[in-house]
């Protein structure tokens, strides 16, 4: 994909970060798809796993199926 159509779109969709909730942004089905394509690119791109070192602080919610993994 060209970057400068990539930058377009994703510039569109930036222009309305601040407004309110709900604000429309109009995208065609192809630009959309584009879109779509790059990302999974970019996600499949990524490694899976991340070597971390300790000490390390998870902020978030733990839900009761997570629980067994802490024991």
């Amino acid at each position: 994909m060209d970057p400068e159509v990539l930058d377009g779109i994703i510039g569109r969709l930036l222009e309305v970060r601040t407004a309110r909730p709900g604000t429309l942004v109009r995208l065609a089905e192809a630009e959309i798809q584009q879109l779509c394509t790059v990302s999974r690119q970019i996600f499949l791109s990524q490694p899976n796993l991340l070597e971390l070192e300790a000490p390390i602080k998870i902020c978030g919610q733990l839900r009761p199926a997570t629980f067994p993994f802490f024991d």
